[in-house]
C-alpha cells in the first residue's frame, strides 16, 4: 500500500510540474516516462474539419429526411490553472445526429456524443491522469462518453443563412446528468449545417474533483467549444415528391 501511494505521488508530482512549467513558459515541457524523454506534442489550432472517429455505445437512432448527421468536428476544453495560465484538451471524436423538432421550431431532437477516451492534452502522462483518475473511463460506458441531448435554441433555426443564438441542453458526463447553457453560431445552407457552440461546465457539478497538487490546480469551471459540420443524408427515390 505504501509503495502504491508513493508511485501515485510521483505521478501527481510529474503531472503538476508539467502544468507549472507550461504556465510559466507557455510551452509544453518534455516529460520523463519509463526512463525515456518524449517530446511534447504542440498545441494544435482548433480543427473545424477534422475527420470524426467516435466509438458509439448502443444503436444509433434512425436518421430522418430532415436530420443532419455530424460528418466532422472538434471539441476543445480550456482548463485554467489556479496559478494563472491554462492548457487545452481536444478530441475530434464527435458524432451524432440533430433534427428540427416537429413540435417546436426552436428545439432539436437527437444527440451529440464525445468519446472521452480520445481526449488529448499534448502530454501522455497528463492524458492518462485525466482519463483514469478524474474521468474514470474504466468504470464503464457512462464514463467513456459525454452526451448532449434535449437541445433547445433561443431562436428558431433559419431556412438559410447564419445566426447566433443562445441554447440549452442536457449533458450526461461522468455518470451524472446536468442542464447546460451557452451560445451558438449556426450557418445553414444547401443541406449543410455548420455549428460553433460555447458553454462552461462546473467539474464539481459532475462529481469530478478539480486536480490539485501542493495548492496548485485546475479551476472548477472549464470552457468548452464544440465545432462541427453536419450533412443531411441523400434523398432516396422513394422520398422524392
Amino acid at each position: 500500500m505504501a509503495r502504491t501511494r508513493h508511485a501515485a505521488a510521483q505521478i501527481v508530482t510529474q503531472w503538476w510540474e508539467a502544468e507549472v512549467e507550461m504556465a510559466r513558459t507557455g510551452r509544453h515541457p518534455h516529460v520523463m516516462r519509463a526512463g525515456t524523454r518524449h517530446p511534447s506534442v504542440p498545441h494544435r489550432p482548433l480543427v473545424v474539419l477534422a475527420v470524426a472517429a467516435c466509438v458509439l455505445t448502443g444503436v444509433p437512432p434512425a436518421v430522418g429526411a430532415q436530420a443532419w448527421r455530424v460528418s466532422s468536428g472538434d471539441v476543445e476544453v480550456r482548463c485554467r490553472l489556479t496559478v494563472g495560465g491554462s492548457f487545452h484538451v481536444e478530441t475530434t471524436a464527435l458524432s451524432g445526429t440533430v433534427e428540427p423538432s416537429r413540435t417546436s421550431g426552436a428545439a432539436l431532437t437527437g444527440t451529440l456524443r464525445v468519446d472521452l477516451t480520445t481526449l488529448d492534452s499534448g502530454i501522455d502522462l497528463r492524458n492518462a491522469h485525466l482519463r483514469d483518475t478524474y474521468l474514470e473511463v474504466a468504470r464503464g460506458a457512462a464514463f467513456q462518453v459525454a452526451v448532449l441531448s434535449e437541445i433547445a435554441l433561443a431562436d428558431p433555426l433559419p431556412a438559410t443563412g447564419r445566426q447566433e443564438t443562445a441554447f440549452s441542453g442536457l449533458l450526461a458526463l461522468h455518470g451524472v446528468e446536468r442542464p447546460v447553457a451557452g451560445t451558438a453560431a449556426l450557418r445553414h445552407r444547401d443541406g449543410q449545417l455548420d455549428v460553433e457552440a460555447r458553454f462552461a461546465v462546473s467539474l464539481d457539478e459532475f462529481d469530478i474533483p478539480p486536480p490539485r497538487y501542493l495548492g496548485i490546480g485546475v479551476r472548477d469551471t472549464v470552457d468548452i467549444t464544440v465545432t462541427f459540420t453536419a450533412m443531411r443524408p441523400p434523398v432516396s427515390p422513394a422520398e422524392t415528391p
